[in-house]
């Protein structure tokens, strides 16, 4: 990278706060006009398949998310269900108290 023309060592220590603020300012207006123009190159893709953003993210996080198996159902309510995959739920952990094991639950 090419040396700047400002010889640092001149400037009072107000000065160079004064260039240090202003480059940080600068550096964020430069990283949200990118942040802009990427955007901008994504609506065009979004456009040319006819979706919008908001739909390819979604499209992403459902993906990213799997729709997942479901490996355990409660005894008394089907609609109850666990993957097996994240947080037990308080059924689960209810139905293991009272005596049952997960091969009980198994759906």
């Amino acid at each position: 990278m090419a040396k700047q023309g400002v010889d640092l060592s001149k400037l009072s220590i107000e000065e160079l706060e004064t260039l240090v603020r202003d480059a940080q300012a600068e550096i964020v207006a430069r990283k949200e006009a990118e942040r802009q123009r990427v955007l901008q190159q994504v609506r065009e893709l979004a456009g040319s398949v006819g979706m919008s953003v908001e739909e390819l993210l979604k499209l992403e996080k459902a993906a990213a998310r799997g729709a997942g198996e479901v490996k355990y159902r409660h005894p008394e309510n089907a609609e109850l269900i666990w993957s097996g995959r994240g947080k037990r739920p308080q059924w689960v952990t209810d139905a293991l108290g009272s005596g049952k094991t997960l091969e009980d639950l198994a759906a």
